[in-house]
């Protein structure tokens, strides 16, 4: 009998991950269930992208390829998903700003391995 799997293989081409969170605020409150998503900015230098969801404490914990914990270093468009009830997060209108959400959203950050924590301060949420 062979030993426990935990999980899938790393795949051999992933860089090494640095832990990252992201808390999301509007109005100096924090937002729960909210996705988000960083995609990397040039897929040249970083294909893998990272994302989670919110808590109760509006902390989202990145995850690579929805497996492995952190965010490979380097720089990225970040966006948000928060939709109505629904707990699938791509069920109905988003409750985001169009401005935020992917494939619109310009915001960026930069995952380094001195900064594990960040914060993203919403403006002009529905």
């Amino acid at each position: 009998m062979s030993g426990c799997h935990r999980g899938p293989q790393r795949p051999a081409d992933l860089p090494p991950l640095v832990p990252c969170s992201i808390t999301v605020t509007f109005g100096g409150e924090t937002l729960e269930n909210v996705g988000v998503l960083l995609t990397p900015a040039d897929k040249s230098v970083n294909k893998w992208s990272a994302g989670g969801r919110t808590d109760a404490n509006g902390k989202a914990v990145m995850v690579t390829s929805s497996v492995f914990d952190g965010a490979v270093p380097g720089d990225y468009i970040i966006s948000f998903r928060k939709t109505g009830e629904s707990k699938n997060m791509n069920e109905g209108p988003s409750l985001i700003p169009l401005k935020y959400t992917q494939g619109k959203s310009k915001e960026t950050i930069t995952v380094t391995k001195e900064q594990t924590e960040y914060t993203f301060e919403l403006e002009g949420l529905k």
